[in-house]
């Protein structure tokens, strides 16, 4: 007979011995380092330094140490291997969201996609908040196909159980329109469970970089004609990203300006623009390039905090004012007041938010709140200001009552200039008298406590500070929380609410931007899992 046959016998028949425990002590070995391997291996992938889809071909031992070189489980193993991770990384995060002391803001963005089959669109739902270490957070909670019914997105929304900590939404203007009960669902539990007095301008948020995209293709479509007969001399078709597109229009005429496109070089001249449409094309370029340079400035800032929008927004405003202003009846000027007037709308939407975002910027402060109300409104803006300054103080009494601080007094004594010696106690003092002097310095104290300046005039009363290049808010509120504790809260929550959906390069898509061609071709729960865990993962 055979070893192989007798080793079966063995194993199956339960044979005692030292031989066959060291053989089964191996099969435990294997098995736990198998499991470790995959767990191993799903955590790449959940944090995205993986692609789901190389699990399968990948040499895993460049990326950690597998304990089996040769172990290639099956996409399907990676797969509910990944899927409870997921889960197991969700309860932490609902358990650290539900016990965050602190408002959340939400934002919901579309995505696209498109594969062989069909084409569609994402929905993807987001928290973003600032944690106790003062780092910015975007946790993404759910991403699926627009397919899929809104009730299904509310619950798994209801599912995460912060509600009465959400403070904001963000969406698209078209988002807005389309997702009604969504907005209600936000709505509601601000006004029920928080209680809050805050207008509709402090709770819809409405995507920064979609505003200036649309401006810009605004003015491309003015010209769409041009840029088509542009294009096809490059033989390629429109660009996803408008700075691309103004980019390859630059380089376009910087070419004509040489001669490259006269109708000796061109076999069809029809299909050449005429010198005064190259002139159109070289107007938008320059006013496209105006807007870029501004925009570039903000989307690239790091962190993108809610701060930083306004002061931005209002150098752009400038530029455009004053293209208007000096080509005022050119075809530029028309397209620049078509622009503004996109803008202004924006502007005046979100006013209040970027506004009160400003003020908790000790950069700026409510004295630029000030300087551009004036500027751009006269004397009227002083009633703006006001506005703003009340909005700020009954944020700030909410806070108060919400939030209770143990306040102490010689906190504010470099603030208020009050004489502290008041409250230390008199010396040799007789006991029989004890009871009413302490009456009487407490009957003092409430005097002063009641001249006692808040934290919030503190603040707004002391000066400005000059910030390096590199200054960064959260930093600065971090060392200041022990001064400003109710303050501090009231910056945290503002300055995580996120004003544009896309950072970086991505905001200035024209469309809808694409989802992770790694990840849309995978199942639906796969694809949400991922979506989730790799931005979750900055957390660990």
């Amino acid at each position: 007979m055979s070893g192989v046959p007798e080793a079966d016998e063995a194993i199956g028949c339960g044979i005692n011995g030292a031989d066959h425990g060291n053989y089964s002590n191996v099969m435990v070995f294997e098995y736990d380092h198998e499991q470790r391997d995959l767990t191993a291996l799903a955590e790449l992938i959940c944090s995205g330094e993986i692609p789901p889809k190389m699990a399968e071909d990948i040499d895993l031992r460049k990326f950690t140490n597998m304990s089996t070189p040769l172990f290639k489980p099956s996409f399907d193993r990676v797969e509910s291997e990944c899927m409870r991770v997921y889960e197991e990384r969700k309860l932490e995060i609902k358990e650290f969201l539900g016990a965050f002391n602190g408002q959340i803001s939400l934002s919901v963005d579309r995505l696209r996609y498109k594969t062989y089959r069909f084409c569609g669109h994402y929905l993807c739902l987001s928290a973003s908040f600032i944690d106790e270490n003062w780092k910015l957070r975007n946790w993404v909670l759910y991403c699926h196909s627009l397919s899929n019914p809104l009730d299904d997105f509310l619950k798994v929304l209801e599912g995460w159980g912060f509600g009465n900590k959400v403070s904001t939404l963000t969406m698209t203007n078209a988002d807005h329109g389309d997702c009604p009960e969504l907005i209600e669902f936000v709505e509601t539990h601000i006004q029920e469970k928080k209680k809050l007095e805050v207008s509709r301008q402090l709770v819809h948020v409405y995507c920064c970089g979609e505003m200036i995209s649309q401006m810009v293709q605004d003015a491309f479509d003015k010209i769409k004609d041009i840029i088509d007969k542009v294009l096809k001399l490059y033989s390629t078709k429109s660009l996803p990203l408008w700075y691309l597109t103004n980019s390859k229009l630059k380089h376009a005429v910087e070419l004509w300006s040489k001669g490259e496109f006269s109708s000796k070089y061109v076999t069809d001249s029809s299909d050449v623009p005429s010198p005064e449409e190259w002139k159109k094309v070289e107007g938008v370029c320059k006013i496209v390039e105006s807007i870029y340079e501004v925009s570039s400035a903000l989307f690239e800032s790091k962190p993108l905090t809610a701060n930083v929008f306004l002061y931005h927004l209002h150098e752009l405003r400038d530029i455009l004012t004053q293209i208007s202003i000096t080509d005022s009846d050119s075809f530029n000027g028309a397209i620049v007041e078509g622009m503004l007037t996109r803008f202004d709308k924006y502007w005046n939407d979100m006013f209040m938010l970027l506004a009160i975002a400003s003020a908790l910027d000790p950069r700026l402060k409510l004295k630029y709140v000030e300087f551009v109300s004036m500027r751009l409104n006269g004397m009227e803006g002083s009633l703006q200001v006001a506005d703003v300054l009340g909005a700020i103080h009954k944020l700030y009494d909410d806070y108060l009552i919400r939030f209770p601080v143990k306040e102490n007094f010689m906190r504010y004594s470099s603030c208020s200039g009050l004489d502290t010696e008041m409250e230390s106690s008199p010396p040799n003092q007789v006991n029989h008298t004890l009871n009413v002097l302490q009456d009487y310095h407490q009957f003092i104290q409430l005097g002063i406590q009641s001249t006692k300046k808040s934290e919030l005039d503190c603040y707004l009363e002391e000066p400005v500070i000059h910030g390096s290049p590199d200054f960064d808010v959260l930093t600065w509120w971090s060392t200041a929380d022990a001064k400003y504790p109710t303050l501090s809260r009231m910056a945290r929550d503002f300055l995580a609410i996120p004003v544009s959906l896309a950072t970086s390069y991505e905001a200035f898509y024209s469309k809808p931007r694409p989802a992770d061609e790694s990840l849309v071709c995978l199942k639906p729960d796969l694809m949400n899992a991922l979506m989730c865990t790799r931005s979750w993962s900055c957390k660990h």
